[in-house]
């Protein structure tokens, strides 16, 4: 089920970022390596937090999955002005609890009709630029590969969307 998280759920996000990131040092890629300033990282989520609605997956009362929904204006170094200027839903920071039970594509499916109900024509995302199996799983929910940025001080520019109307 689709909930709007609230401020009893910002430790969480925080929390499941930093297991995020345990995780996929497990997993020989390079997404959330070398020299992040952790406190910049969760200063940046709390600034998502406050500016944009997070939303959560929910099962057995339990949030196992979440993605802020943020303007697509904040990530202008990678979109044409054309771009942010369509309808759309743009989707970052999307964590799971645990992976491997579907609950970020059950999370994801549903923002994805929620676009959809709208009245929306895109869901874009940016993610981490070398994390192959990242795009492959985007790629598997019907995403198209629109190109890759190289922004000076950013490891994400890796920029999908999915038609939805």
């Amino acid at each position: 089920m689709l909930i709007t998280l609230d401020e009893s759920h910002r430790q969480l996000v925080h929390q499941v970022r930093d297991q995020a990131g345990e995780w996929l040092a497990t997993k020989g890629t390079d997404q959330y390596r070398g020299g992040l300033d952790m406190a910049q990282v969760h200063a940046n989520i709390d600034h998502d937090f406050d500016a944009y609605p997070f939303v959560g997956w929910l099962v057995d009362g339990e949030v196992v999955a979440m993605v802020a929904l943020i303007a697509p204006e904040a990530e202008a170094e990678f979109w044409s002005p054309e771009e942010i200027a369509e309808p759309q839903t743009y989707i970052s920071r999307f964590f799971v609890v645990e992976h491997g039970k579907g609950y970020g594509s059950a999370l994801l499916e549903t923002v994805i009709e929620q676009a959809r109900q709208e009245g929306k024509h895109w869901v874009r995302l940016n993610c981490w630029s070398t994390n192959t199996k990242l795009h492959a799983y985007f790629i598997n929910h019907g995403f198209e590969h629109l190109r890759t940025c190289n922004v000076p001080g950013r490891m994400s520019g890796a920029l999908f969307q999915r038609k939805v109307k």
